[in-house]
């Protein structure tokens, strides 16, 4: 699964927010850093969603080596800002909108989750 590194920083006086070097614009904030990051996850697939939606791809994730040359992020820790890495909630069978509905609302229908039915539909394949 892809993964990106962000980076986790508070100021004072400000809200906890986290920004993706990889993916400008995309940023997350909340009240505390727990609440940060798990709305990170839902940031990056909101920005993923509106690539798709533009025509566009997401560029690929550098991986913290790749990171290490990069003037902003090198700052931003040498700042005391943490990197951590966030998982995307995106749908790995690559999926649009349209069809992540549909899949939601089949799951919904058999009282399952969008994990669920996926899981369910690959066994019933692989079974017989």
């Amino acid at each position: 699964m892809t993964a990106y590194i962000g980076i986790l920083e508070k100021e004072p006086g400000t809200l906890w927010g986290i920004w993706f070097p990889d993916l400008p614009g995309c940023i997350a904030a909340g009240g505390t850093a727990d609440e940060t990051i798990s709305q990170a996850g839902e940031a990056l697939a909101q920005w993923f969603s509106l690539m798709r939606e533009d025509g566009e791809t997401a560029p690929p994730p550098r991986t913290i080596e790749q990171l290490r040359g990069d003037a902003e992020f090198t700052e931003a820790l040498a700042a005391g800002h943490m990197a951590i890495v966030i998982r995307p909630p995106v749908d790995e069978l690559d999926l649009d909108d349209g069809q992540l509905r549909a899949v939601d609302e089949a799951a919904e229908q058999r009282g399952l989750s969008r994990r669920g039915v996926v899981r369910a539909f690959v066994l019933s394949q692989i079974s017989g």
